[in-house]
C-alpha cells in the first residue's frame, strides 16, 4: 500500500491560533463520535479554514502510517503511543 520512495510527508507549520482551532476541532469530532483509546482525524485546512475530511477510528499502525508519524512530530516515541493505546483501552 505504501511506497517509502514515492511518498513525501512533511509536519505543517502553522500559526498558534490555527494549531490550537484544529486541535479544538480534533478533539470535538474525537468525542462526538465517541471514539475509544485513539483515532486519526484528518484536516485539511484551505485558506486558513479547517475542514475535516474523515475520521479515522483504526488508524493504520505500521511504520509508514500516518498515526505513528503524527506521534513522531509530537515528540512521541513509538513504544511511548503503543504503551498509552493499551493504557487508554484499558480504561
Amino acid at each position: 500500500k505504501y511506497n517509502d520512495t514515492d511518498t513525501l510527508e512533511e509536519v505543517a507549520i502553522l500559526s498558534e491560533s490555527l494549531e490550537n482551532e484544529i486541535n479544538e476541532i480534533s478533539k470535538k469530532c474525537y468525542r462526538l463520535f465517541d471514539c475509544k483509546a485513539y483515532a486519526r482525524v484528518d484536516i485539511m485546512v484551505s485558506n486558513d479554514k479547517p475542514y475535516v475530511i474523515e475520521l479515522n477510528t483504526l488508524p493504520g499502525m505500521t511504520k509508514n502510517s500516518l498515526f505513528p508519524k503524527s506521534a513522531k512530530a509530537a515528540n512521541m516515541e513509538y513504544s511511548t503511543l503503543l504503551d498509552k493505546i493499551i493504557e487508554f483501552s484499558l480504561v
